[in-house]
This record gives C-alpha cells, sequence and structure tokens, in this order.
C-alpha cells in the first residue's frame, strides 16, 4: 500500500513539469536545429566544414 502512495506522489511531483520539459526538449533539439539551418551564414559555414573534412561521408561530399 504504502508503494501505491510513493508512485502516486512521484507522478503528482513530476506531472507539472513533464510538459515543460517535453517542450524544451522539442525546442532545443527540434525547432532550434531547422531555425539554425534556415540563417544563410550557418549554410555557408556548414558547407565550408562538409569541404574540410579529410574523408568521404556518403550523401555529403
Amino acid at each position: 500500500m504504502a508503494e501505491g502512495k510513493e508512485q502516486k506522489g512521484f507522478l503528482k511531483k513530476f506531472g507539472k513539469w513533464a510538459p515543460i520539459i517535453g517542450g524544451g526538449w522539442i525546442v532545443l533539439n527540434i525547432v532550434l536545429p531547422l531555425l539554425l539551418l534556415r540563417i544563410p551564414f550557418v549554410q555557408k559555414f556548414l558547407v565550408s566544414a562538409g569541404d574540410k573534412l579529410p574523408f568521404d561521408i556518403p550523401g555529403i561530399g
């Protein structure tokens, strides 16, 4: 019976933070990189960095 109460307390405690953490993860890992790729300077940097690689990666070079 005590385990059930602990589990409910755990879910209650982190339940309010779950949307904030999930939204932050989505912004940092999906939205931000896509926004950065739209900036011409970032595109030029990535192309120049890809040209400097000492090996060939299929699909990039």
